[in-house]
């Protein structure tokens, strides 16, 4: 006899998703957490979410309207502003509504309501250890303030920890789970929040993200109000060669370009954090055992967000473990089908967008402000890329527009490579392997498009 059906490591959104999937399907679950229970869900994050993902959310597990407390101001667009900061294009569209909240109590309420579902939660606990049998999962070594270590046992154990991925890094070699993520494919950020009682922010339900290479290569600054005399601002680059520390960015030029001039502020709260930013691991299932959240880098390559994604991966999760131990099998072939739900509800995009990372990477500043000032990529461009994946440039007024961009040719002409990778990269996901046995050669087909898209 085990201890439980299922033992989730790490108690965040696709954490506790995951666990009340399970326990509305009537499965004993176990959700630990090394944070105290009144303090899961305080992360550093943007804290902005949309609507979308809580419909999508809803149709899958039958999650319930967020409370009102939650919701600290409700979001209805997105600008993006060049680096001369003189022009911007603001997308608005059903995946830019969403809300600005408070993300201790969106961590709280998600955690309450898997144990109002049913689920055991042991927070102030550290896991420390996979456990295995015969060479497969078999449970988690955990400890406790104040207490012995001990051995639980599940049927299935799932991996939430976060962008660490301490569980996926302890699987065996022999795991056709990627174990490593390489720094590259890493984004360190820091972010403040902050009250300002002399500034009002005229646009509290835009959301604003600011391109700059020079400064956040491979990333971006955010300012995102929460009402008019509040707001979260940051910055997040990627963690390639030579990167900069981001936290020196928030109080060099982030401070001088928007803090300083909210005149009198009050620190609310500071801090930095990692998420990985690629397309989702090629496989998130083993035997007993399956990953979720930043462990599954389910994660948007563009802008680093990962809620929504993560909640939707705990959808699939749960649902594809409660079939397979209905099933009485838990191998690598019963957990499967979560790979291709995923891909078909987020992944394939993700990946997609993935592609589109190394371009944005590899554009200049100069790149950026002639695209907006002669309108060659319009909101309504980003905003279909953003929901689809894909890059279309085709007969009519689009044409139109590469036209008026024949002063940069070379770029436009990188703009189609990508956009046939990217479509490529889609056209591959839809192929994704029925089953565990044709994973290698589907692998060994995503590298040559990776490794064009770099070099784009």
């Amino acid at each position: 006899m085990v201890d439980y059906d299922v033992m989730i490591a790490g108690a965040g959104t696709g954490g506790a998703t995951t666990a009340y999937a399970l326990a509305k399907r009537g499965h004993s679950v176990l959700l630990i957490d090394r944070k105290e229970r009144d303090n899961i869900g305080n992360k550093t994050c943007g804290d902005a979410l949309g609507s979308h993902h809580i419909q999508e959310l809803r149709e899958l597990v039958g999650i319930p309207e967020l409370p009102k407390g939650i919701v600290e101001y409700q979001v209805n667009g997105i600008d993006l502003i060049a680096p001369d900061r003189d022009h911007r294009l603001r997308m608005e569209g059903p995946t830019t509504t969403g809300m600005s909240f408070n993300r201790l109590k969106m961590g709280q309420w998600f955690v309450g309501l898997a144990e109002e579902a049913g689920v055991e939660v042991m927070a102030s606990t550290r896991v420390k250890k996979l456990l295995f049998e015969n060479g497969k999962v078999s449970g988690l070594r955990i400890a406790k303030d104040g207490e012995a270590d001990k051995d639980l046992t599940s049927r299935i154990v799932v991996d939430a920890t976060g962008a660490t991925g301490m569980l996926r890094m302890q699987m065996p070699e022999s795991s056709p789970i990627e174990r490593q993520i390489a720094n590259e494919d890493r984004m360190v950020a820091w972010r403040d929040i902050y009250e300002t009682p002399n500034f009002d922010f005229e646009t509290p339900d835009i959301l604003e993200i600011f391109w700059n290479q020079d400064e956040t290569l491979g990333g971006y600054t955010w300012v995102f109000p929460q009402g008019k005399n509040r707001v979260n601002v940051g910055n997040g680059v990627m963690t390639i060669e030579g990167h900069r520390n981001p936290k020196d960015i928030q109080y060099d030029f982030v401070k001088k370009t928007w803090i300083d001039t909210w005149g009198d502020i009050k620190v609310l709260d500071s801090s930095g954090g990692v998420a990985p930013i690629r397309r989702p691991i090629d496989t998130m299932v083993d035997d007993n055992f399956m990953l979720v959240g930043d462990a599954a880098c389910q994660v948007n390559p563009i802008h680093g967000g990962g809620i929504g994604s993560s909640m939707l991966g705990g959808a699939h999760a749960g649902i594809t473990a409660s079939e397979a131990l209905e099933r009485n099998d838990t191998s690598i072939a019963s957990l499967w089908r979560y790979n291709p739900r995923y891909h078909k509800s987020y992944g394939s995009k993700q990946a997609a967008l993935d592609i589109f990372r190394w371009f944005l990477l590899n554009i200049t500043n100069d790149d950026i402000d002639f695209a907006f000032k002669k309108q060659i990529i319009k909101a309504s461009d980003l905003l279909d890329t953003s929901m689809t994946g894909e890059v279309r440039f085709g007969a009519g007024e689009k044409f139109k527009r590469l036209v008026a961009g024949f002063g940069k040719i070379p770029l436009l002409l990188r703009v189609s490579k990508v956009a046939n990778l990217m479509n490529d990269i889609r056209a591959l996901y839809a192929q994704y392997p029925e089953s565990p046995k044709g994973l290698a050669s589907w692998v060994s087909r995503l590298k040559p498009l990776y490794d064009a898209a770099k070099a784009v």
